[in-house]
């Protein structure tokens, strides 16, 4: 689907603040395809811009699957950048660069990354759409209708004048615009926290695969649960819920029949039998949270689990790492076949959540 194409490299949103580990995550994933770049990051400026000095960054932009990354939400591979000369005219050069990259695309998204919903680059994207819509249909570049078969171009505003052109496709594109899923908060639920875990099951799973492993009628425990955003989500689910906290929980759970209280320290309180979900909002260092929760995994008290690593402020990238190589030497010396998936979702702030699912898996084919 790339090959053709003039590519210049990655361009990756992520959260504000942690474009450094973005980049460091790109470079690494890339270095294992023995494909290198540079960039030049900006702090709080919401989005990285890798360029490659060697490899085939378009090969490994169609080897990548989004779900595997973990700091950026949304990726694209680059085919130009432009400098609009006048800001009366910003359509015709992004159009002619667009032409010269060899492109012919399914639809386009005109978008502004970091900018806040309110913002002047948001609503000049919005301005943009059709006159673009419009050049890029006479010259036979973009489909008359949406055509899922070719990929998506993007024209991304990182000024009123200066603009990255890319373009995205399955697997490696979320399938959320901009990588954020837009969810409303249920004012009956005690905590925005509850948002987190929602953004998780939509996110890091698919329909087939969240219908397969979360079911009305299972068990679970919330440990660190106060006020209890977390466990009114899954009671929600279907699921009867464990509170495990010495603070208290919001009234409407207390009065729940299908949440039993707890008074007790989350990381000491072992079930009397075992469940089918372990979830855990606690902050503390990651690796005490990680451990923990490999206990409910490799003894058999859980057989799923979905948590959050709170990441220390200088070695996120590292902390993430040294997380994920301890999990699975623990699940692996108690012969435990496991899917670990690791993302730094939306409504996440320092911290990622990690949800992991043991053997047997959802059927693929789905």
């Amino acid at each position: 689907m790339y090959q053709k194409l003039k590519t210049t490299g990655l361009l990756a949103y992520c959260r504000k603040g942690f474009e450094k580990e973005c980049l460091q995550e790109l470079q690494s994933v890339a270095g294992q395809r023995l494909v290198y770049g540079y960039s030049a990051i900006q702090e709080h400026q919401g989005w990285v811009y890798w360029k490659v000095s060697q490899g085939d960054v378009g090969k490994l932009y169609g080897e990548i699957e989004a779900d595997k990354l973990v700091f950026s939400r949304q990726l694209y591979l680059v085919v130009g950048e432009v400098e609009a000369e006048s800001p009366k005219d910003r359509v015709s050069p992004v159009v002619s660069a667009l032409r010269d990259s060899g492109g012919r695309f399914g639809y386009l998204s005109v978008e502004a990354p970091g900018d806040d919903e309110k913002g002047s680059l948001r609503t000049l994207s919005k301005k943009l759409v059709a006159p673009m819509s419009a050049a890029m249909k006479s010259q036979g570049m973009l489909s008359a209708k949406p055509d899922s078969r070719l990929p998506t171009c993007f024209v991304v505003c990182l000024s009123g004048q200066h603009f990255i052109l890319a373009v995205g496709a399955s697997p490696t594109l979320s399938a959320f615009a901009e990588g954020i899923p837009r969810l409303r908060f249920d004012a009956e639920a005690p905590s925005r926290s509850a948002l987190k875990i929602e953004e998780a099951f939509m996110v890091m799973l698919s329909p087939h695969e969240k219908s397969f492993v979360l079911k009305r009628g299972q068990k679970g425990v919330d440990l660190g649960a106060a006020p209890g955003g977390w466990t009114w989500y899954m009671v929600n689910q279907g699921v009867k819920m464990t509170a495990v906290d010495h603070g208290a929980l919001a009234p409407s759970l207390m009065q729940d029949a299908d949440v039993s209280y707890v008074a007790a320290d989350g990381y000491v309180y072992k079930p009397g039998r075992s469940v089918d979900w372990v979830v855990c909002d606690i902050v503390d260092k990651p690796m005490r949270t990680l451990e923990r929760m490999a206990d409910w995994l490799v003894y058999g008290w859980s057989r799923y689990a979905l948590f959050n690593l709170k990441l220390p402020m200088k070695t996120r990238f590292d902390a993430v790492e040294a997380c994920l190589q301890k999990l699975q030497e623990r699940l692996e010396s108690a012969n435990i076949e496991a899917e670990v998936r690791i993302k730094q979702l939306y409504h996440d702030r320092e911290e990622v959540t990690v949800i992991v699912l043991t053997a047997p898996f959802p059927d693929a084919t789905h």
